[in-house]
């Protein structure tokens, strides 16, 4: 090749790379979009310094609660770019993700959210070093309902959280900056965590996915945990690609972590196919929508895409359903919350959100009897819900009957919090996994979301039930 030819490319790749940066501001977060604009010539440097900027500008917003600096967060990236050029594989390079504030990070404080409980650790929890293996750059620390108590994103200080679709409505919670961010397109990916709904509410308020994966399947250790039966590290995306892709990256057996499963590494995550298959879901005189009927006509437009997809819909009697989700709040189950975090409710009450030390307190009251009972019976409904899906490939369900407006919330929010688990908080009592994907929109322009539901270790048949309606509403969208 001629010198003059030589540098004429040159000439062009440089103005390709320019362009493509001027573009960043307005480029979307998705991995498609990051993977598209690094193969036009974007730098990986470039697109976490952008993440940074992005992040930044929300530093009152209610959405972090630590930022990781921008020169560290950008020397990381270009030390993963040198890696890659070194022929490194790096599955995730290029992305950006955030991390929920119960979720330990090596050099960055662990507060749940309450300025009198701060941990400083040295050691960053196991799934926040397999993203990092993979090449992902953190940005920061996310916002969250105080100690993961709520599902409604107003039980922190102010700042509130915000709705990334209508400023005037919840977040949902726990993990509601985690939502937010990667909804407002400042990272690709958030982690969080999930014990009745923490991991899907905040993702259906918002639009995106919410993956909760198969307790077990994902090592739960480096997490300041409300429940060491129910917690899981769930997956925020924007799609059911990327956060299945997240997932394959972060789900192993950790000998460490005692309730780490052990056929961790042998449940297939990539997508099962089950065409016409059975999906189950509540009796319609026992589904629930308490007057939204935007809400009901959103699910009922979900349910008719599902079946268009071929599925034949079994209805199913919803009380152990119901029955299990109680155990999250309203049986001696929610006095394990005391063993992470009981020292400073004990010796620094004040520093407690009313709301959350409501919700827990009933805890002191509860003996070990009680606690052996509620096992005891959740072990029963563990049972009695395999047979009633026996057969079926998964459950659906609205990942949330209603969405409140910040103002209504703050009203009432001990009986509104509840509604918002209606249909989340039972699943992991009963030891299932689940997804929650954006549905059709409702008719007021919220976001809807259908939640798949499956057994332990049906991962993979999720993957592919979750991504068929996603890409079912996609072409819904498209004929409108």
């Amino acid at each position: 090749m001629s010198n003059r030819r030589r540098n004429a490319r040159g000439v062009r790749t440089r103005k390709v790379m320019r362009a493509a940066t001027a573009d960043l501001q307005s480029l979307g977060f998705g991995f498609r979009d990051l993977r598209k604009a690094r193969a036009h010539g974007v730098r990986v440097r470039d697109i976490v310094a952008e993440s940074c900027r992005r992040a930044q500008a929300l530093a009152d917003a209610g959405v972090f609660t630590e930022l990781v600096p921008a020169a560290d967060a950008i020397k990381r990236a270009q030390a993963l770019e040198k890696r890659a050029a070194a022929g490194a594989v790096l599955p995730l390079l290029g992305l950006t993700f955030a991390v929920k504030d119960n979720i330990h990070v090596a050099g960055m404080a662990t507060t749940c959210n309450c300025p009198g409980f701060r941990i400083l650790p040295t050691e960053s929890a196991p799934a926040v070093r397999a993203v990092e293996e993979a090449g992902a750059v953190l940005i920061g620390k996310n916002t969250l309902d105080q100690f993961a108590t709520g599902l409604n994103g107003t039980r922190s200080p102010e700042p509130l959280c915000r709705n990334a679709v209508n400023p005037d409505y919840i977040p949902g919670g726990s993990s509601s900056g985690s939502a937010v961010a990667v909804a407002r397109g400042v990272v690709s990916f958030a982690l969080g965590s999930d014990t009745g709904g923490s991991g899907r509410v905040p993702a259906a308020c918002n639009g995106i996915v919410g993956l909760k994966p198969t307790l077990g399947l994902v090592s739960s250790r480096g997490l300041v945990y409300n429940s060491r039966y129910f917690d899981c590290i769930p997956v925020f995306a924007k799609s059911c690609g990327d956060a299945y892709e997240v997932l394959e990256c972060i789900a192993c057996h950790d000998p460490a972590d005692p309730y780490s499963r052990i056929d961790a590494d042998d449940i297939p995550l990539s997508a099962r196919r089950c065409e016409s298959a059975v999906i189950a879901m509540p009796q319609s005189d026992q589904l629930q929508f308490f007057g939204d009927t935007h809400a009901r006509a959103a699910f009922e437009a979900n349910v008719k895409l599902i079946r268009g997809l071929g599925h034949k819909l079994r209805e199913v009697d919803f009380t152990v359903f119901a029955e299990a989700g109680r155990h999250v709040f309203q049986s001696a189950m929610v006095a394990e919350r005391l063993c992470d975090y009981g020292e400073i409710f004990a010796n620094n009450p004040a520093a407690i959100h009313p709301a959350v030390r409501a919700a827990i307190e009933p805890g002191r009251g509860y003996s070990a009897v009680d606690a052996f009972k509620a096992l005891y019976h959740l072990k029963a409904l563990q049972r009695q819900a395999a047979a009633i899906l026996n057969g079926c490939a998964a459950l659906i369900v609205p990942t949330v009957p209603t969405i409140f407006t910040i103002v209504e919330m703050l009203a009432d929010p001990m009986a509104k919090n509840a509604i918002m688990g209606t249909y989340t908080y039972f699943v992991n009592p009963l030891d299932l996994a689940a997804v929650s994907v954006p549905g059709r929109p409702r008719p007021d322009g919220l976001p809807s979301a259908i939640s798949f539901v499956g057994a332990a270790g049906t991962d993979g048949t999720l993957r592919y039930l979750a991504r068929a309606f996603e890409r079912a509403v996609s072409a819904s969208s498209r004929v409108q």
